[in-house]
This record gives structure tokens, sequence and C-alpha cells, in this order.
């Protein structure tokens, strides 16, 4: 029998340049092959449907950076762990409040529940 685990990472993204950000998305976006329940790709993409997921690319970061981030390269942080192997993987992208890396970390220790995040000290970037 099997024996599954839920291993959690989250990692904080500053968003440093929201044009290249949102020209990478869109670029994504329009190279994306899903046709999401239409018989072609360019179907879906004409579709108001998919016109609208564009505009939410080309204005909303976190629409933007869902369409970039890549939940299968998680898959490789298991790679070289004995015993184990990645059954599955997910990506969740949430937009956190404040406009600070403190405050953001703020935000996202109250969301996973470590209150302490905030007080961390600032990284030397």
């Amino acid at each position: 029998m099997a024996k599954f685990m839920l291993v959690r990472f989250s990692v904080m993204a500053e968003i440093t340049d929201a044009g290249a950000l949102r020209e990478a998305a869109l670029k994504n976006f329009d190279a994306d092959d899903s046709t999401y329940g239409y018989p072609d790709t360019a179907d879906w993409h004409a579709s108001e449907e998919g016109q609208q997921e564009r505009r939410q690319v080309a204005t909303q970061d976190r629409d933007a950076l869902n369409q970039v981030v890549d939940p299968a390269r998680a898959c490789g942080l298991l790679d070289g762990v004995p015993g184990a192997k990645t059954a599955g993987v997910s990506a969740l992208v949430f937009e956190l409040e404040g406009t600070t890396k403190r405050e953001a970390r703020a935000a996202w220790g109250e969301r996973e529940g470590i209150p302490w995040l905030a007080d961390l000290p600032e990284s030397a970037d």
C-alpha cells in the first residue's frame, strides 16, 4: 500500500517589471495549444471566453504570473530523494496585501499561519 504526503513549498514573487511579466505571459498565452473544450485552439482564442482571459492576462499581475508559472518544474524538487517520487503537482497564485516586502510577508504569514514570517530580516537584494 502506498503512502502519500503533501509537501508544500511557498514562494513569494516580487513583481519588478509588470510589463515584461505581462508580455511573457501573453506570448505564452498566444502559443498555448490547450483548447478548453473547443475543437480548435484558434476557435477558443477567438471566442469571447478566450478574449476575456487574454485581457485578464494582459492587465492582471496574478493572471499573468499564473500563465507563466510551470508547476511541472516543481516535480524536479524530489529528484534524487531516496524512496520518494512526485505523484502530482499544482500551483496557485495569490495576491498578497502590502506594498513593502515586510507587509507582504506579514500577509503571507497570516495566510499560512506563520505569524513570525513578517519579523524575518530583510534580504540583501
